[in-house]
């Protein structure tokens, strides 16, 4: 073989390989470029800017913002955390210059809403009724006196003074009561000795009557059960309690087992059952 045959074969070889390369890169689809935050965003049909950057902002790592206190309010967080701690010590009013009243008193003057310092307010005053009340159980009045005082110190207006006030008060009156119809009973015959009759068929029985126990009142009614049941006579019941006289009248009737017995009652202090003729 020549070396011109040679020559053409090599450059028929080379240039067969050459369009064969041409065609493989006319093939091969172009690399699409890194589509960018802004244009997911876009795509995404996210039209507001302000959606926009919050997208943007999404995909880059979450961060925890913690608010950070101004020097006035951290000054009114360190008054109500002393006054919390003055309040379980029971340092309520007490020393002057260091008491739960006048750290919570100081951070409402800072805070006039603060939910805290309100809070600590009330307990306060929830803490000196209290002991106002367990006071007046025990008869120290004047105790009690002075804590009702040392509360209204701390807010005169809150509902739960009023309260207690009339709470102890209705306490007083009720004992008193109970020691002034103590008084009369002392100064009446015992409860055991039955009443005997003012005249011919009229007895009459203790005002405190229904303060006794049941065998005391059985045997003060007794005498005139006994009479009915011989007699079978009407009855006249003065009292001025109406419930009370219609009492008395069960009583009566519930023990005549022989008849009903008839009874009136009338609306009258007199304290006495008569019995009258048919």
């Amino acid at each position: 073989m020549s070396k011109n045959r040679i020559l053409i074969l090599i450059l028929v070889l080379f240039m067969t390989g050459c369009q064969q390369n041409v065609k493989t890169s006319a093939e091969k689809p172009p690399i699409p470029e890194k589509k960018q935050d802004n244009v997911v965003a876009v795509s995404a049909g996210v039209d507001d800017k302000s959606t926009v950057q919050d997208v943007v902002t999404t995909s880059s790592p979450a961060q925890s913002v913690e608010k950070t206190l101004t020097t006035s309010e951290q000054l009114t967080q360190h008054l109500i955390e002393k006054g919390e701690g003055a309040l379980a010590a029971e340092r309520l009013l007490t020393p002057v210059e260091d008491n739960a009243n006048l750290y919570f008193q100081a951070a409402l003057g800072r805070d006039p809403g603060n939910y805290r310092a309100i809070l600590g307010i009330s307990t306060i005053v929830d803490v000196y009724t209290q002991w106002a009340w367990e006071s007046a159980l025990r008869r120290e009045y004047a105790r009690s006196s002075r804590y009702m005082d040392s509360a209204k110190s701390v807010n005169p207006e809150d509902p739960t003074i009023e309260e207690m006030t009339s709470r102890i008060s209705d306490l007083q009156k009720r004992r008193a009561q109970v020691a002034k119809v103590s008084k009369k009973q002392s100064s009446q015959p015992s409860s055991k000795e039955a009443p005997k009759p003012l005249t011919e068929g009229q007895y009459l029985l203790p005002k405190t009557l229904f303060s006794m126990t049941e065998d005391e009142i059985i045997s003060h009614i007794q005498p005139i059960i006994d009479k009915v049941a011989q007699a079978d006579r009407p009855l006249a019941i003065y009292w001025p309690n109406d419930k009370e006289a219609r009492l008395i009248y069960q009583i009566i009737n519930s023990r005549v087992t022989e008849f009903r017995v008839r009874a009136m009652t009338y609306h009258r202090a007199d304290y006495m059952v008569e019995l009258q003729q048919d």
